[in-house]
C-alpha cells in the first residue's frame, strides 16, 4: 500500500463473505479485550466504559484533517484538547444503563484510571499511556488488527486503493 491510498469496503463483496467478514472483527475485539484486561483487570462492562471515555476524550483532536505532528504519539494532551465525557453520554454510547455506567466510573476513579473533571465529566488520566504501561499494548492491539486487515483483504470486502 502506498503513502496516500486508502482503505475502503466493497459492498457487492460484502453479503458473500459475511462469516470470514465477520470473525475477523469479532475475534479483534475478544482479543482487544483480552489484551486489555491482562493489563488493566476489567470486566467487559467496564472496559467499554473505559474505552468509550478513551476515544470520546480525543474526539476533537481526532476529527483535525492533520493532527499535530506532536500529539500522535504519547505526549500528554493539553486540557484543552480533551473532551470530558458525562456520565450520560457513556450510558448512551454504550447502551449501558446509566446506574452501571456510574457504578463502574466510581470504580474506575478510586482505582486511579479515570479522574473527575474540573469542566464536568470524566476523562482519563493525563499521562497515562506511559504511567500506566500502555505503550507495549499498541503492539499486541496493532498485531490484531493486521490479523484482521489481512483476513478481510483476501476475502475481498475491502481493498487498498488510491485515495
Amino acid at each position: 500500500m502506498a503513502n496516500g491510498d486508502r482503505v475502503a469496503t466493497v459492498p457487492g463483496r460484502m453479503s458473500a463473505h459475511w462469516r470470514t467478514a465477520m470473525f475477523p472483527l469479532l475475534n479483534m475485539f475478544l482479543s482487544t479485550h483480552r489484551i486489555m484486561s491482562e493489563h488493566e483487570t476489567m470486566n467487559p462492562s467496564m472496559l467499554l466504559i473505559y474505552v468509550t471515555v478513551v476515544t470520546g476524550n480525543i474526539q476533537k483532536l481526532m476529527r483535525e484533517r492533520n493532527v499535530p505532528p506532536e500529539f500522535t504519539a504519547t505526549a500528554v494532551l493539553p486540557r484543552e484538547w480533551v473532551v470530558p465525557m458525562s456520565r450520560s453520554a457513556i450510558a448512551a454510547a454504550t447502551g449501558l444503563p446509566r446506574e452501571t455506567v456510574r457504578r463502574h466510573i466510581a470504580q474506575l476513579i478510586e482505582r486511579g484510571v479515570l479522574i473527575e473533571d474540573p469542566r464536568g465529566g470524566v476523562t482519563i488520566v493525563p499521562g497515562a499511556i506511559q504511567d500506566r504501561g500502555y505503550e507495549p499494548l499498541l503492539e499486541k492491539l496493532l498485531t490484531e488488527f493486521a490479523r484482521a486487515a489481512d483476513v478481510l483483504l483476501r476475502a475481498g470486502v475491502i481493498e487498498a486503493g488510491p485515495a
